[in-house]
């Protein structure tokens, strides 16, 4: 396991005062991993219990992470249209987010869909942890929404 969590880490880029925000429905799996982000660049994390659809409704500040994590929330939305364009303002440009979602949910191929839809660059679904696909996907200034 310490190994799928090191290769997890890879997916974030080493920015000095790092802001992550963490949006987790108990499902845990990454935290270690974030917490060491955290403290390797000396960064912050905004962790936010998911209780139910409005938990993940946001009043963040535009372009205010680097990072945004999402732990097996999405299928848990009715409306994951907006939640998803609340996350890409969060975004800064050129910031990522990184949605965890249990395979049993069967939602990859709508999930990818749904990043493009949103205005997020190049989605891509990874299978590295045995019972969770990664989404991942970029923000990227002036291609769609622009904010």
């Amino acid at each position: 396991m310490q190994q799928k969590l090191n290769l997890f880490k890879e997916l974030f880029s080493s920015y000095t005062n790092i802001s992550i925000l963490h949006i987790d429905n108990s499902l845990g799996l990454v935290d270690s991993a974030l917490e060491e982000i955290k403290t390797q660049n000396e960064g912050n994390i905004k962790y936010i219990p998911f209780i139910d659809e409005d938990s993940a409704k946001l009043k963040a500040t535009a372009r205010e992470f680097e990072y945004i994590v999402l732990g097996d929330i999405l299928s848990f939305c009715k409306n994951q249209n907006m939640i998803l364009k609340l996350m890409y303002k969060a975004l800064e440009n050129s910031g990522n987010i990184i949605i965890l979602e249990k395979i049993s949910n069967d939602n990859r191929y709508e999930l990818l869909d749904l990043l493009e839809n949103v205005g997020f660059q190049a989605p891509n679904c990874i299978e590295l942890f045995d019972d969770v696909y990664i989404f991942t996907a970029k923000k990227m200034h002036h291609w769609d929404n622009g904010l």
